[in-house]
């Protein structure tokens, strides 16, 4: 059993520093909102900004996060 009966949980995404930007060691959070139209180009690969809520290592909210993810670790999150 999850501790989770509805089902509402978000999944938790673990981005590694060097698939995010800006930061300094992995970024876990939830994702809400990807924002494909505005793709930024960056040493020749695309990234994305991507809104949800930053989490801790054991699944507690820290806050509402916005980061720009490198687009190929969002693959199969719904566009990319």
């Amino acid at each position: 059993m999850n501790g989770d009966p509805a089902g509402t949980r978000q999944k938790v995404y673990t981005f590694a520093e060097d698939d995010y930007r800006f930061g300094a060691g992995s970024l876990r959070m939830t994702v809400e909102r990807i924002d494909w139209s505005k793709p930024f180009l960056q040493d020749g690969e695309r990234w994305f900004e991507v809104m949800g809520v930053e989490m801790t290592w054991d699944d507690r909210p820290v806050g509402r996060r916005q980061a720009l993810i490198r687009g190929s670790r969002l693959t199969g999150m719904g566009h990319g």
